[in-house]
C-alpha cells in the first residue's frame, strides 16, 4: 500500500495540468499503461486523500505490483520522487529532457559509440539519444555489448529510421525479464525469432504489415499462459479494432477466467450477452448502476455461476440483499458466499434454508411466551436458543417448560438460563426427568409447521442472522 500525493508547488495549483513537454517529449516512449498511471495517479493525489496504489491500481484494472513499477519508471525519467520504502510517490515538475541529461564518461563508452555509428552510418545522433543510451544501460546493468545486440535486434525489427526511444523500451523489457548480458540477450532473441511463423498468421489478423519487438514479447506471454498457436490466430480474427493491444487485453482476461482452449473461449463468447442481462438484471434489483459491465460480470457473476448459483437463485438472493439494506455487488458476493458455505445453491435450499430460519424464531417465541416476554427476537435470544438447542440438547418442550417456571422471576430469560444450565448439569433432558425433579407438567407446546412464501422482514433478519453463524 502506496501514498501518492502533489509536490508543494503543485498542490497550490488545486488543479490538474499536463505539462506540454510531458506529452511531446515523455509521453511517446512510455508504455501506456505506465502513462495511465501517472495521469490518474496525479488527479487521485489531487481529489482523494485516501489515495493509495491499491486504490490506483482497481481504478485502471490492474495490479499494485504494475502501479508500483510505473512508479519507479517515472521517476527514473525524472518526473516522481520514491522515498527509500518505494511506497511513498511524489509528482514533480515536468522539466525538459535537454535539462536533465547527466553527464558520463567519455572514454567509457567510447567503443559504444564507434559501433552504434557502424549499425546507423547514416544517422545524426544527438546527444540527447546517447544519453538515453547510457542512462538504460547504467540503471539497468546492461553490458554494453548485450545493448549494441538489442540495438540491430531494433533495426532489424523497423528500419534504418528506427526511434531511438523505441530502442530504450525495448532495451527496458529485456532487462525487466532478466536479460542483460551479451548471451543471455542473443538466447532470448533466438528464442522469440522462432515465434515469428506463427506470430506472422496472428499480426496479419489484426491488420498489421509487419512484425516488432513488442509482438514477439506478447506472443511469447501467450504462449506462457498455455494458449496454442491456433487458439491465439482464432482469436485475433475476432478482434475488430484495437490491433495486438486488444488481442493481449482478451487474451489476458480469457487467462484470468482460467479459459485457454477455443471451445472454452467460444463457450464464454456464445454467453456473453446473457451474463450482460444477468448482470444488468441484478444491478437493477440491487440498486447499483455501471456503464461497463465486463468487470462485474469476470469478478463477480461468472464466479457466482461457477459456484453452482443459477440465474433465478441470484435475481432472488439480489432481492433478498436489497430487503436487508446489502445494496452492493460486494455485499451480496458475501451473502452468497456464506449461503454457498452452508450448501444452499439453489432457490430451493436456500427457500428452505430461510423457512427453517423463521422457524427457529417462531419456537423463539413460543419460549418468551410461555416465559411471560414480550418483545422481538434478538441477536442474543438466538444465540441462547443455539445453547440450549444444539449445545445441550435441550428438547423445545423441555425448554418451553422452564420457560413457564421464569415466567414469575424478575428477569425471566436470565432465570431461564440458570434453570436449564443447572438441568444440563444433572442430566436432566426429558419432561419426565423434570417432573420428577419436583416440577408440575409442562403446558403442551405447540407442532404445528408452516411453510413460508413470501418472507417478512423479521423472517429474513432471522434467515440472515442465521446465515451469519460460524459453521
Amino acid at each position: 500500500m502506496g501514498a501518492i500525493r502533489l509536490g508543494e508547488n503543485l498542490i497550490s495549483k488545486q488543479k490538474i495540468t499536463v505539462d506540454g513537454t510531458f506529452i511531446t517529449e515523455y509521453m511517446p516512449s512510455a508504455p501506456e499503461m505506465y502513462v495511465k498511471i501517472y495521469l490518474t495517479g496525479m488527479y487521485a493525489a489531487l481529489s482523494d486523500p485516501d489515495n493509495d496504489f491499491n486504490t490506483l491500481a482497481l481504478k485502471l484494472y490492474t495490479d499494485e505490483k504494475t502501479v508500483a513499477e510505473a512508479f519507479a519508471y517515472w521517476q527514473e525519467q525524472g518526473l516522481i520522487h520514491m522515498d527509500e520504502s518505494g511506497k511513498q510517490a511524489e509528482y514533480l515538475p515536468v522539466v525538459s529532457r535537454s535539462r536533465q541529461i547527466r553527464k558520463f564518461s567519455k572514454e567509457k563508452y567510447r567503443a559504444f559509440n564507434d559501433q552504434l555509428h557502424a549499425i546507423f552510418p547514416n544517422r545524426n545522433i544527438l546527444p540527447g539519444e546517447y544519453n538515453e543510451y547510457y542512462t538504460v544501460m547504467e540503471t539497468y546493468n546492461i553490458e554494453v555489448e548485450a545493448m549494441l545486440t538489442i540495438i540491430g535486434y531494433c533495426k532489424r525489427l523497423k528500419g534504418e529510421d528506427i526511434n531511438y526511444s523505441y530502442i530504450v523500451t525495448v532495451a527496458r523489457n529485456f532487462a525487466a525479464e532478466g536479460y542483460i548480458t551479451f548471451d543471455r540477450v542473443n538466447e532470448k532473441i533466438e528464442e522469440l525469432d522462432l515465434l515469428d511463423g506463427d506470430l506472422k498468421a496472428v499480426v496479419k489478423a489484426v491488420g498489421k504489415r509487419v512484425i516488432d519487438h513488442e509482438d514477439k514479447r506478447l506472443f511469447a506471454k501467450w504462449k506462457s499462459f498455455g494458449f496454442k498457436p491456433e487458439t491465439v490466430i482464432q482469436v485475433a480474427k475476432q478482434v475488430k479494432k484495437g490491433g495486438m493491444q486488444k488481442l493481449d487485453s482478451k487474451l489476458t482476461k480469457y487467462y484470468e477466467l482460467q479459459f485457454t482452449t477455443l471451445s472454452e473461449i467460444n463457450g464464454y463468447e456464445s454467453r456473453r450477452a446473457d451474463l450482460y442481462e444477468l448482470t444488468k438484471k441484478i444491478n437493477g434489483i440491487i440498486g447499483v448502476y455501471y456503464e461497463q459491465m465486463d468487470y462485474e460480470i469476470e469478478t463477480y457473476t461468472l464466479k457466482w455461476l461457477d459456484m453452482g448459483f443459477d440465474a433465478e437463485t441470484l435475481l432472488n438472493i439480489a432481492d433478498y440483499c436489497f430487503k436487508h439494506g446489502l445494496r452492493t455487488l460486494e455485499a451480496m458476493n458475501d451473502t452468497l458466499k456464506k449461503f454457498y458455505k452452508k450448501g444452499c445453491i439453489t432457490s430451493e435450499s436456500i427457500s428452505q434454508f430461510v423457512s427453517e430460519a423463521a422457524k427457529s424464531d417462531d419456537e423463539i417465541k413460543e419460549i418468551f411466551e410461555a416465559a411471560g416476554v414480550n418483545r422481538t427476537v434478538s441477536t442474543r435470544d438466538r444465540d441462547y436458543y443455539r445453547t440450549w438447542t444444539y449445545g445441550w440438547n435441550m428438547p423445545i418442550d423441555v425448554i418451553t417448560y422452564a420457560a413457564s417456571l421464569s415466567k414469575q422471576a424478575e428477569s425471566p430469560i436470565a432465570y431461564l438460563n440458570a434453570v436449564l444450565a443447572a438441568w444440563h448439569d444433572k442430566g436432566i433432558h426429558t419432561i419426565s426427568e423434570a417432573e420428577k425433579a419436583g416440577v408440575s407438567a409442562p403446558p403442551q407446546s405447540k407442532t404445528e409447521t408452516h411453510v413460508v412464501t413470501d418472507f417478512s422482514a423479521d423472517e429474513l433478519n432471522a434467515a440472515f442472522a442465521k446465515l451469519n453463524e460460524e459453521l
